[in-house]
């Protein structure tokens, strides 16, 4: 029998939570740590969403004996302290929760995270937020190749049997929508992330969406 069940796969940093504060003191600290100046701010800002080490080759200096994977290891570090800290300063962004809780009452939908963060990280966001029971399914980069490339979107679907025309990404980023394209999913932009709604566009976006209430009439009126 065919599932008749649709799957809604979130991002996080960006689309969820805002997480630009953590993310950029994390690399800055990381930096810190492994004795290699600190990097502009803005660069960090303007790199999230991408793979960790990816990042930060793009604004690591020159002429130090410090790998990308180095400073990628000192930063996961940092990051899991402060969650067991308790120090995870994540804000939602207005209306995400409750979406998401509406989405998993109404019974519908599967839901997912697809995120290029690390699983612990993931995870003690999750517990704080309470919304560590609330997916079907979490894919982060340490089991799977990182967006854009689909293999977290190829994945969920497998593993829950839905279909690509019953999957959409939900992302603030390029490389959510990338994700999409090279999945063969529907995408849609968030206008309230770290990449400007033009980048999201022209990355093949099928639809931009500026509130989490826009978000839900497209989830109810218009997928598929």
């Amino acid at each position: 029998m065919k599932n008749r069940k649709k799957l809604v796969l979130f991002d996080y940093d960006g689309t969820i939570v805002d997480s630009a504060p953590m993310i950029v003191n994390g690399a800055l600290e990381a930096f810190k740590e492994c004795g290699v100046p600190q990097p502009d701010p803005i660069k960090i800002r303007e790199n999230i969403g991408k793979p960790l080490a990816v990042a930060l080759k793009e604004y690591m200096p020159k002429g130090y004996n410090v790998s990308a994977q180095e400073i990628s290891e000192a930063y996961k570090n940092w990051y899991a302290k402060q969650g067991q800290l308790g120090l995870q300063n994540e804000p939602l962004f207005p209306g995400m929760k409750e979406l998401i809780e509406n989405l998993k009452l109404n019974g519908k939908w599967y839901l997912g995270i697809a995120t290029n963060k690390s699983r612990i990280a993931l995870d003690n966001g999750l517990i704080k937020h309470n919304l560590k029971n609330i997916f079907d399914i979490t894919l982060t980069t340490d089991e799977n190749s990182p967006k854009p490339e689909p293999d977290m979107a190829l994945y969920a679907m497998k593993k829950l049997g839905v279909a690509n025309d019953s999957t959409v990404i939900i992302g603030d980023t390029i490389n959510d929508i990338l994700m999409g394209v090279n999945a063969k999913i529907k995408s849609v932009g968030v206008g309230w992330g770290y990449n400007n709604t033009k980048m999201l566009k022209s990355a093949g976006a099928n639809l931009i969406v500026y509130n989490s209430s826009e978000l839900k009439n497209f989830l109810y009126t218009k997928f598929p």
